[in-house]
């Protein structure tokens, strides 16, 4: 199958902000590359179904209005090209290797082993075409947190779980049952070839859903809430949450881009729930709350 692949260089300060300008422009995912080109810039990879045809325009209309907004952006450029799968998987295997995001947690791709420590775990992730590691900052604050919340027995909802790796997270310390749900049909696929291959899909349910809407809402509260998503999609998540929570229970979110996170602040005293701890890791936020 072909891509639309676009590369973007821009200011080290501005990668994480255009990332996620490419994610909001419907980008399949992309790559955050390692080195600075002679000017000091970093280039940023991304990728787009085929239909998308006029996606370079449209990519580069919106880098001009946040280069208005944004003095940070500074000098950019933008490439496009076509791909395909092989690609891909090429790109994976140069740049995903097995590491250590949180204090019991390792992620490691199918094609090489990490070596853990007594007492730490693998999650073992196919990326697939959802395009997600695990390495991102979003994705190891959550573990993190995660880490701290579920216990043996628990209940838990992963919202947006990409390649499931937040799912499969909870079911190894130890959830009695996660349902992880999706919007993107390709995401649900790729959550559901990675719960068999951490031997999880016994306790993981995966399903397509556009935030709760799949989740029947009082059949099975839960102890434990993760969604790590993007501003927009957590602030249109919260409102209804509570009614699939049980009292005390804990949610955590990500996604959250540092100069909206007063926003998020806001909707927690709206919709409920009680603030506990905050993490900032290289401009994203990563909440927990607790349900009153």
């Amino acid at each position: 199958m072909r891509w639309n692949e676009l590369d973007l260089v821009v200011s080290t300060t501005a990668t994480d902000l255009v990332a996620l300008l490419l994610y909001e422009c419907g980008s399949n995912g992309s790559i955050i590359h390692d080195e600075p080109d002679e000017q000091g810039r970093i280039r940023i990879t991304a990728y787009f179904s085929p239909e998308k045809e006029q996606v370079a325009e449209a990519v580069r209309k919106q880098m001009k209005l946040l280069a208005q907004r944004d003095s940070s952006i500074g000098p950019w450029k933008i490439y496009q090209r076509s791909t395909d799968d092989a690609d891909w998987l090429y790109t994976w295997q140069k740049y995903f290797h097995p590491k250590k995001i949180s204090h019991r947690f390792w992620v490691a791709p199918v094609w090489e082993r990490a070596v853990p420590a007594y007492g730490e775990f693998v999650i073992n992730i196919d990326p697939g075409q959802a395009f997600g590691s695990g390495l991102h900052d979003t994705t190891s604050m959550c573990i993190r947190y995660l880490e701290s919340a579920v216990k043996p027995g628990d209940i838990v909802f992963d919202i947006g779980t990409g390649t499931g790796i937040l799912a499969i997270a909870a079911a190894k310390l130890g959830a009695a049952h996660v349902t992880a749900v999706d919007f993107d049909e390709k995401a649900v696929q790729q959550a559901l070839v990675n719960t068999e291959l951490n031997a999880a899909d016994d306790v993981i349910h995966v399903c397509n859903s556009d935030l709760l809407t799949a989740i029947f809402a009082g059949y099975e509260l839960a102890d434990v809430v993760a969604a790590n998503l993007v501003t927009d999609a957590v602030l249109a998540l919260m409102p209804d949450l509570r009614a699939y929570m049980r009292k005390d229970a804990v949610f955590i979110a990500s996604g959250i881009i540092d100069e909206r996170i007063d926003e998020i602040r806001g909707a927690a005293v709206q919709c409920g729930f009680s603030w506990e701890e905050e993490c900032l890791s290289n401009g994203w936020y990563a909440v927990r709350m607790r349900r009153l």
